[in-house]
């Protein structure tokens, strides 16, 4: 293996060029209970670049399970914070209301979810949830600010469990380790949105940047094909407003490869799709907010039913705050 591969390989952990996701070395359980605090370390064997799971069985712990019986919050506190891994630790990050109100998107949101997370096997996702509800509430003193935190913490989980774990056969290269690195904020940004991808992950994805430049990259890469400061082909990019999609799906496959190429028009088509749903539903919206033979009530009972309609269950949070429905949106 070349020199400058060799040295990205084993200076970083291990970023998955088909998965997607970077995985940095999660803290000890005996260090989360002795009360340091985690480096974001993320659930089920990975980190915050991605907080990827490791096996379909960690994927499976994330999916929602009503027929699981339930602890009570206290029950769950008692056996994390007391008896738990998290014994002797305090909560970590925190949460913060602006003067208007709405949650602020930063890192410290992000620390306890995943601290939270650590613990998935020792509580279900469900009782994390609970807990989860439970600090925010407590900590802000907001019935709003801790349904916030809430969809919030939905969308998070959406990300981990569109993660399928996946092997590689060969080692990545440093352009392959790139192209991963942009499709995964790509995908971070489609899910959470912009102001929430850029708080829990920006700081990151700049470093990794950084780093797969310093070390990976040589004179002849940062020629006019790469994207400016990022060492990334020009085609790894989303498409502009009105861009021919076929000449830029054939730069792709010229560039990156079929298969790079195909997941980056899945990632255009999903995005696509949730702005053109968006605007058909804003302008429902709107019709519907002008229907002077409706009652509030009425008219309230219609835009819900039609962002039900419109919107799966993990997208209506995300959904409703971005349509200004509720606060707290992306």
């Amino acid at each position: 293996m070349p020199a400058r591969h060799t040295a990205l390989w084993t200076g970083t952990a291990l970023l998955l060029c088909g998965g997607l996701w970077w995985a940095w070395t999660t803290q000890a359980p005996s260090a989360r209970a002795a009360g340091q605090p985690s480096p974001s370390a993320s659930p089920l064997g990975t980190t915050a670049a991605g907080a990827q799971p490791a096996t379909l069985e960690a994927v499976a712990a994330l999916q929602p399970n009503p027929s699981r019986v339930q602890r009570s919050v206290a029950q769950v506190r008692q056996a994390l914070y007391e008896r738990g891994s998290l014994r002797g630790a305090q909560p970590d990050g925190g949460f913060r209301l602006d003067a208007q109100g709405r949650l602020v998107p930063n890192q410290a949101v992000r620390r306890r979810f995943d601290q939270l997370l650590t613990t998935l096997g020792e509580a279900t996702v469900e009782e994390l949830g609970a807990l989860l509800q439970h600090q925010a509430r407590t900590e802000l003193g907001s019935e709003d600010g801790a349904a916030q935190v809430m969809a919030v913490w939905e969308r998070y989980l959406q990300l981990q469990r569109q993660l399928a774990p996946t092997s590689t056969t060969s080692p990545p290269t440093a352009d392959s380790l790139a192209l991963a690195l942009q499709e995964r904020a790509r995908q971070r940004r489609l899910v959470l949105g912009n102001d929430w991808a850029e708080a829990f992950y920006g700081d990151e994805e700049a470093a990794l940047q950084a780093r797969l430049k310093r070390d990976a990259l040589t004179p002849a890469a940062a020629s006019a094909d790469k994207l400016p400061d990022s060492g990334l082909p020009a085609a790894a990019r989303a498409p502009h407003p009105g861009e021919d999609l076929t000449a830029l799906q054939r730069q792709r496959e010229a560039t990156l490869g079929p298969e790079a190429a195909a997941r980056l028009q899945a990632l255009d088509q999903a995005q696509a799709a949730w702005t053109q749903k968006v605007a058909e539903v804003r302008r429902q919206i709107t019709q519907l907010r002008g229907a002077a033979e409706l009652s509030a009530l009425q008219r309230q009972q219609a835009i819900d039913q039609l962002v039900e309609a419109r919107f799966a269950p993990e997208e209506q949070r995300r959904a409703r705050a971005v349509l200004g429905l509720d606060p707290g949106g992306g």
